[in-house]
């Protein structure tokens, strides 16, 4: 990630003692700098002779200074960047899963294909939203309150979601609020991720636009076909993505399922996230 102004407001447990260190260290060697100016033009002898030794001691310590700030800047960027990374990708994970909760039960054909596995669905939506809060809990010390409140908020909308989702409906249901609500935290979500993704979040930006390119932009029919049209797209653009972006291991991932290496989430977490205005326009009856 490419942040270093930035980064000094980001690490909240470390800002005190980085600005003390850096002011040590400036302060001493605008002393040193000072009586050096000082010795040179003012004192002659022995006098002079305890100026120098004390310039020494001054830029001694304003070596020192500088240099642990530097080091101290430079590990807490890495459990910076660590922390915002994981962050992420535990968030995407479990907005996937209940993106899948949804398409299966409002598409007829999702449904048939898959109303016997929601039960596995819920257990994998679960068992995410559980390593999105133990990430929430153990980073809170790195997050800024910005990024704190926003990764909590997700993190209740989600659960908020898997709760009122975690009964399979005893046939299709077409539930636009739940759609909205999912695209309203895509939305915040997407600017995070952009914000504080990096250069993570921009190859897999790349890599979703070229998939999507791949397989030709969706075209919108509407009503209850509208519906299953978009899961296939969807489905498509799964499967594309899987070809295109081969995992590093010999372990075959056919879906997010298994995915845990959170490999694909973020990937997954864009497409869900272009897919989901398009879910509400067509569930509206608007196209």
């Amino acid at each position: 990630m490419e942040f270093v102004a930035a980064f000094e407001g980001k690490s909240m447990g470390s800002f005190p003692s980085r600005i003390t260190l850096a002011v040590v260290g400036v302060c001493a060697l605008a002393a040193g700098v000072g009586l050096a100016i000082t010795s040179l033009l003012l004192l002659e002898g022995m006098t002079g002779n305890i100026v120098s030794e004390a310039v020494g001691i001054l830029i001694d310590i304003a070596i020192v200074s500088l240099i642990v700030e530097r080091v101290t800047s430079m590990q807490r960027r890495r459990e910076w960047n660590f922390a915002y990374s994981a962050l992420i990708e535990s968030t995407a994970s479990t907005f996937v899963d209940i993106m899948r909760l949804l398409y299966v039960r409002t598409s007829p054909h999702a449904f048939s294909a898959n109303i016997d596995r929601y039960e596995e669905f819920v257990k994998i939506a679960n068992l995410h939203a559980s390593t999105l809060r133990s990430n929430i809990e153990g980073f809170a010390t790195v997050l800024t309150p910005e990024a704190h409140s926003l990764c909590r908020r997700a993190e209740q909308r989600l659960l908020w979601m898997a709760d009122r989702l975690s009964v399979p409906p005893p046939e299709p249901v077409a539930e636009e609020r739940y759609f909205a609500l999912m695209n309203g935290v895509a939305e915040e979500l997407v600017a995070f991720s952009k914000k504080e993704g990096g250069s993570r979040y921009q190859s897999e930006r790349q890599v979703i636009d070229a998939v999507r390119q791949s397989i030709g932009e969706f075209r919108c029919n509407g009503g209850e076909g509208g519906v299953n049209d978009l899961m296939r797209y969807r489905l498509d653009a799964q499967s594309e993505l899987l070809r295109s972006t081969p995992p590093d291991s010999s372990f075959t991932v056919r879906g997010i399922r298994d995915d845990f290496d959170n490999r694909y989430s973020v990937g997954y977490f864009l497409l869900d996230s272009d897919l989901l205005p398009l879910a509400c326009t067509i569930l509206r009856g608007a196209c």
